[in-house]
């Protein structure tokens, strides 16, 4: 057995030796640092397509991030190395998996740097899979020249790789027992610790030079603590803090254009009432009864959707009429829908009542980021309380405004099945409490679906309230009323075990009523289809007087406009989907891609549509400065 100081020559077989086995583990933690900083010069790159950060505190966490990112992706590549090593402690072996696992890590950041360049994201399923599909031409225009450095870069890269293979091996040869490893990895964790707890603190207190900085870095997991930082009183959530510091350079190009608008002489009042999980099969005479009654004066629009199945992007679609894969940017750089804006410039009185807290999502750092004072949270333990709460208070507000006024009601019980015990159930048989490990796909629906039928009948219950007491103030005529749902709320529709929301992008989660009473407008239906992204460009250009092209400011066209889109791009936290009218196209947060009917079952054999991709690939840039 080799001794812990013995030399292995850099052809030998260390066997099973365990000085051999713990030569090749210092081998792999030194040649992944080593390609770490390779991934870290490389990384430059991205600084090209930003601006720099602004403030010393931001330009300290901008290296502290790049050095503890990039190493931390060094000490993933030589953890997989590690197991193979422990089984078979060979050096050729060890060698030729390192080799190909560093190669591959450096033309992925590499290639990653190309993508950023062009579209503002990193690679993901959606790209990899229209690289591998053979539609890496359609994506970047390759010259047979430039085919050429490719592939020279390739052999260059792997060459490289073999060199620095070697070089490692013989530092580690010529250096047995040195704590080198240790001292390095200590300053490294340290590094890495050091600006997740910047990170924390940037996020809790609003510092958007730092926090706008994560969409740089390829597969970038923060640390946040906003909850905890206010449990132990170091942020006032009512209150904007003081550190808080929002940067006004930035990497979004949004709106494209400054906004043109001018208010009529007799600006109308808007109002939004969005309930939670409210989908579109739920608008009946028997569910909705007042909601039902105001449509047949109404527009009514027969196929509408969401822009997502979840709150914080179905929200997000709705005020920024762009598809929430913008939202990560739009948070970490504090940027404010320009509808909110646009109402604050023009005067309008701005009423926000959500059940829910606006904190979590975080749509007080988005799409109500410029409001003053804002109302953060509501009274009351159970839904329905709050849901009674806020719609106290904005009868309240009514009675003291003026007009112009923009209202925002945010309904929460259908998303928490809740009414109060003594409320007459209409549906029934009605389930008594909500056991989700009853649920199965022979679960049957009927006393769920019933109870949360009830619990929608109760929120039009509170809204039939707003509805007279507009009437009362005069002011019904006065006010374009909307009424929507964030996102749908499945019951096993399509018989695969689907329940509630943000599990999948079927008709069922994603599409929602819409009624807008418009004052001075015929009651009408409309058949064609229509989406969040459309409410707020038809909003600000025919209410707000904004006289720009809709596409400087949303993805969405005017809600008349009866030209079908070719496709609805949704979203959800982590995933996007691509609908069309024969199949959606699923990019879960894996990066796994895939082809369904509208069944939502998988169509055998289906391909992914290059064109189609490469235009929402598109329309998912659009919006970041170039």
């Amino acid at each position: 057995m080799l001794s812990s100081h013995a030399k292995i020559s850099p052809d030998s077989h260390p066997g099973s030796s365990s000085s051999g086995r713990a030569a090749l583990l210092r081998w792999a933690g030194w040649f992944f640092l080593g390609n770490a900083g390779i991934a870290l010069l490389i990384s430059l790159r991205y600084l090209g397509a930003v601006r720099l950060p602004d403030g010393e505190y931001a330009l300290l966490f901008s290296v502290l991030a790049f050095i503890g990112h990039f190493a931390s992706l060094g000490f993933i590549g030589a953890l997989l190395l590690f197991l193979p090593i422990l089984i078979l402690p060979y050096r050729r072996l060890a060698f030729f998996l390192g080799i190909v696992l560093a190669t591959l890590f450096i033309l992925g950041i590499t290639i990653d740097t190309f993508i950023f360049s062009q579209y503002r994201f990193h690679l993901n399923g959606m790209v990899l899979n229209l690289l591998l599909g053979g539609a890496a031409e359609e994506i970047f225009t390759f010259s047979g020249i430039m085919w050429g450095i490719a592939l020279l870069f390739l052999v260059a890269l792997v060459a490289a790789e073999w060199w620095l293979a070697r070089s490692v091996w013989r530092f580690v040869q010529a250096t047995p027992g040195r704590p080198h490893g240790y001292l390095v990895g200590s300053i490294l964790f340290t590094v890495f610790l050091a600006q997740n707890i910047m990170y924390a603190w940037a996020d809790a207190t609003s510092y958007t030079p730092i926090t706008k900085q994560i969409r740089l870095l390829p597969a970038y997991q923060p640390l946040t603590a906003k909850r905890w930082f206010v449990k132990h009183g170091w942020v006032d959530l009512d209150a904007r803090p003081v550190l808080s510091r929002i940067d006004k350079s930035s990497s979004l190009d949004y709106p494209k254009h400054p906004l043109r608008c001018e208010a009529s002489a007799k600006p109308l009042n808007i109002l939004y009432l969005v309930i939670d999980s409210w989908r579109f099969d739920a608008m009946t005479e028997r569910i909705t009864p007042n909601v039902h009654r105001l449509a047949q004066e109404s527009l009514v629009f027969e196929d509408h959707y969401s822009g997502a199945n979840s709150t914080r992007t179905g929200i997000f679609t709705l005020f920024y009429g762009l598809p929430g894969t913008y939202w990560h940017a739009m948070l970490a750089e504090q940027r404010g829908s320009v509808f909110v804006e646009q109402l604050m410039a023009l005067g309008y009185r701005l009423g926000i009542f959500a059940s829910a807290k606006l904190f979590s999502p975080e749509f007080d750092r988005t799409v109500f980021a410029a409001v003053e004072d804002l109302r953060v949270r509501s009274s009351g333990d159970t839904p329905r309380e709050r849901d009674q709460n806020i719609t106290d208070e904005f009868i309240d507000f009514l009675d003291g405004t003026e007009q112009p006024f923009f209202g925002f009601l945010f309904y929460d019980s259908p998303h928490g099945y809740d009414f109060p015990p003594d409320y007459p159930l209409v549906f029934q048989p009605s389930w008594g409490a909500v056991n989700y490990l009853l649920l199965d796909n022979d679960f049957d629906r009927t006393p769920f679906f019933n109870r949360y039928k009830n619990s929608v009948h109760y929120v039009d219950s509170l809204v039939g309230r707003v509805f007279k007491r507009l009437e009362h103030r005069g002011m019904l005529e006065k006010t374009v009323i909307v009424i929507t749902g964030d996102h749908g709320q499945e019951f096993n529709d399509n018989k695969l075990n689907y329940w509630g929301h943000n599990s999948n992008f079927s008709p069922w989660q994603t599409r929602v009523p819409l009624v807008i009473h418009w004052p001075g407008k015929e009651p009408r239906h409309i058949r064609h289809q229509t989406s969040h992204f459309d409410i707020t460009p038809t909003m600000m250009h025919d209410i707000l007087g904004c006289s720009n092209e809709m596409q400087e400011y949303s993805s969405g066209k005017h809600l008349f406009e009866d030209e079908p889109e070719p496709y609805l791009l949704l979203s959800s936290y982590g995933q996007f989907a691509v609908m069309e009218p024969d199949r959606i196209t699923v990019v879960d947060e894996f990066g796994n891609v895939d082809i369904l009917g509208q069944d939502y079952r998988e169509i055998p054999g289906a391909a992914l549509p290059t064109e189609r991709m490469r235009s929402v690939m598109e329309e998912m840039s659009r919006f970041y400065a170039r």
